[in-house]
């Protein structure tokens, strides 16, 4: 019988925007209300947020929120539009003058340069309209039907947009939370990982977007105040604003910007200056501005956004430009989960897993207690593992026989334990790839070593990435033992977190429980700390990131190891960041030494199951009368047996064959 495996959820998430695609392609025509209220909802949810925490209601937060942004809205069109209003009607009594300056001026110059003769006559025009009018009127009225139908559809649209927002902020946080419940669990993990990196993107994307109209605004106000054109802030501030929508700024402002310099200026000069503003402005807009301040905010190369811009627009039209960069985003979040897979494959790796590694008999092997590995530079030596430079980007880990027990290291080695722990973290290294990526990579140690130095890495070494590792273990309790079972019994808590009263010693947990700790030095305890005290040391999402998925991968390995006749009551993982702040899973995996590993069959609540694991060690410490600070005794030869004994028994069981 083998573990249910995690589904791969990037492939999934794929999947569902290449369908949400699609569907956003058909329903294009009538989704602009729906996306609009939609995207004021997501942005104004965390406002109701904090409403809702200072004792108002959902509902009443919503309608406030609700209100006071359509008060806002109200009283910024109470201030522009008597200022565009008032310039706008000086405009319109220039155009007289302005259509005489074209007759004197600008016809004859047309003739004296180029040889085009023009001659208006403004009154045949008149005419003609007039004939045309009475003769097409009956064909006119049609369109004046459909521009009425139009404009009756415009003010639905506006209308409906504050009751979809009005719906979705209120019920925002319930459909979230029915998305995460009906979510299979062996992909809650990675789903809400992936939900809050597109999240984290898309809030990127937001506060990015506002950098460029706010800077699309300054410049435009300022180069065309320079030029001398009349109207510069009503102008330049409606161009940027209104470049929320590509294009729609940089047209529309030209254009009035255009008919003012016409208008205003003597000479060709001003116009030509006009149209340099604005040629400057669109070229800083789609190779300064947005590729630095949105596209390098959500990750996204600025020739990725000129192309989303390009290629959205092209197949779902208005919809599809105000989606362009965001959705390019998502997209990009799904891409980087997908490279994750790809990386972590067999294909990727050459079939890089636990049975391509062989480790020794840990019988024939002598025990190491310490490398000595001196073609390479000495990076650090742990409690249990020795590291090794290999280049700027690489390390070698060698994994002693050495033990650790109350964060002291003993000085007695337990033969083959290196062996063992190097074969179980492949194992889980591999078989739990699809949750989180790991820093292992398929290069022999063997060969990053001298030829003398061979024996000390053959069966207990590993090559992997270098990586900035997180200053936090991320420690997952399935059942009550230890030394969270003291702290039950002096708080009914462990680590802050308040558990049922009446539970005895070993008793399951209702769920798995999240207990993080500091990484203390050698020598030095580990403290156990809360999850706010580890949010205040790597950051809160991060801080999620790394519960969320240790919880992943503790539930996905403890359920394999019982059918393997192994329960496996804690465990202890470690993380580190790559180069892009990913996050990968390194050091080792649910070994017998980072893991604390009962045999099901003998497993009876109320007492302390006898153990895989180095829980021998540790009865032996606690009954020696030793006050746990350094140095360690040494540990009786049938302790030692017995222990080693125990290591290999637990990798049979997990690495046996299905």
């Amino acid at each position: 019988m083998s573990a249910t495996r995690p589904f791969a959820v990037p492939w999934f998430a794929l999947a569902t925007l290449l369908v949400a695609g699609v569907g956003v392609w058909l329903l294009a025509p009538i989704l602009t209300p729906f996306l609009a209220g939609a995207l004021l909802a997501y942005i104004f949810d965390p406002l109701v947020d904090r409403l809702e925490a200072r004792g108002l209601s959902r509902t009443t937060g919503t309608v406030v929120v609700i209100v006071l942004a359509g008060l806002a809205v109200f009283g910024l069109l109470l201030v522009a539009l008597p200022l565009f209003q008032g310039q706008f009607v000086e405009l319109s009594q220039r155009i007289p003058a302005a259509i005489e300056l074209i007759q004197t001026r600008f016809l004859p110059w047309l003739a004296q340069t180029f040889g085009i003769a023009v001659d208006p006559n403004l009154d045949a025009l008149k005419t003609w309209l007039t004939d045309k009018a009475a003769q097409n009127g009956a064909d006119w009225l049609p369109t004046l039907q459909t521009g009425a139908l139009a404009a009756v559809g415009i003010l639905a649209n506006l209308l409906l947009i504050p009751v979809v927002m009005f719906y979705l902020l209120r019920d925002w946080d319930v459909m979230v939370d029915r998305v995460a419940a009906l979510t299979p669990r062996p992909w809650l993990a990675a789903v809400t990982r992936i939900a809050r990196a597109m999240d984290a993107v898309v809030g990127e994307f937001l506060r990015g977007q506002l950098s460029v109209m706010l800077a699309l605004s300054v410049y435009y106000v300022l180069a065309l105040w320079l030029a001398g054109l009349d109207y510069a802030l009503p102008i330049g501030l409606l161009t940027g604003v209104l470049s929320f929508v590509p294009f729609l700024g940089f047209g529309l402002g030209m254009l009035l910007a255009l008919l003012v310099a016409l208008l205003q200026f003597a000479d060709w000069t001003g116009v030509a200056w006009v149209a340099g503003i604005y040629l400057g402005g669109q070229l800083l807009e789609s190779y300064v501005f947005t590729p630095r301040l949105v596209g390098e905010r959500v990750g996204l190369h600025p020739v990725a956004v000129i192309f989303a811009l390009a290629a959205f627009g092209q197949v779902f039209g208005f919809v599809g430009v105000l989606l362009a960069v965001p959705l390019a985003a998502i997209l990009l979040v799904a891409l980087r989960e997908l490279r994750g897979v790809y990386t972590a494959s067999a294909f990727y790796s050459g079939g890089y897993n636990a049975a391509s590694f062989h480790a020794p008999d840990p019988a024939m092997a002598p025990p190491l207690l310490e490398s000595h590995i001196t073609s390479l530079p000495l990076v650090h030596r742990g409690k249990v593992r020795d590291i090794y430079a290999v280049g700027d980007d690489r390390l070698l880990i060698v994994t002693t026989d050495r033990l650790s027990a109350f964060d002291v290291v003993m000085p007695t080695p337990i033969p083959g334990k290196g062996a063992v722990l190097t074969k179980v973290s492949a194992f889980w290294f591999d078989r739990l790839k699809t949750i989180v990526p790991n820093q292992a990579l398929d290069i022999e140690p063997e060969s990053v070593v001298a030829d003398n130095e061979r024996d000390q890495v053959a069966g207990r070494a590993i090559v992997v990435r270098k990586l900035k590792a997180l200053p936090v273990e991320a420690i997952v309790r399935g059942y009550l033992v230890g030394s969270g079972w003291k702290e039950y019994l002096a708080s009914q808590s462990v680590c802050g977190i308040a558990l049922p009263p009446g539970l005895r010693q070993a008793d399951r947990l209702p769920e798995p429980i999240f207990t993080p700790s500091t990484k203390a030095a050698v020598g030095a305890h580990d403290e156990n700390i809360s999850f706010e005290a580890t949010a205040a040391l790597i950051g809160v999402e991060l801080a999620a990131q790394v519960r969320d998925v240790s919880l992943a991968l503790y539930k996905a390995a403890a359920e394999y190891a019982l059918t393997r006749g192994i329960i496996i009551a804690d465990t202890k993982f470690e993380f580190g960041l790559d180069a892009a702040g990913r996050l990968v899973w390194i050091d080792e995996a649910l070994t017998p030494d980072s893991s604390r590993f009962w045999p099901a069959d003998q497993y009876r609540p109320g007492s302390n199951p006898p153990s895989f694991d180095k829980q021998f060690v540790r009865d032996w410490l606690e009954a020696s009368g030793w006050n746990k600070q350094p140095p360690g005794p040494a540990l009786p030869p049938e302790i030692v047996a017995r222990t080693a004994e125990k290591y290999g028994e637990a990798m049979t069981r997990l690495l046996a064959a299905d």
